[in-house]
């Protein structure tokens, strides 16, 4: 039986939520979907710009948003385009994306 997924805009407020912690971690926030403490959140793109994309999955149901052109605050680590993704610390595993509400 397959759990309902939350909607976008919960993801977006539960990405808001991590990203106005930053660069600390934000306290217990569940994932909009399942439920669990399993949140991930890494960003990608230029480093010298501090802009990039951002991944925002959950570990436990692999439910998540993506989204781009994000400032990346300063202390906050992010991947470089220019590194091959099985050189990069963080491993994105191939989540179902959600897109926005219609």
């Amino acid at each position: 039986m397959q759990a309902l997924t939350a909607s976008w805009g919960a993801w977006l407020e539960a990405y808001e939520q991590h990203y106005k912690a930053l660069p600390g971690r934000a306290t217990h926030r569940p994932c909009p979907s399942c439920g669990s403490d399993d949140l991930r959140l890494t960003f990608t793109g230029k480093p010298e710009r501090r802009v990039g994309y951002a991944a925002f999955w959950c570990d436990g149901c692999l439910i998540g948003i993506h989204l781009s052109r994000c400032p990346v605050p300063e202390g906050v680590p992010m991947e470089s385009l220019e590194t091959p993704v099985e050189q990069r610390a963080v491993r994105v595993p191939n989540y179902t994306l959600l897109w926005p509400d219609e």
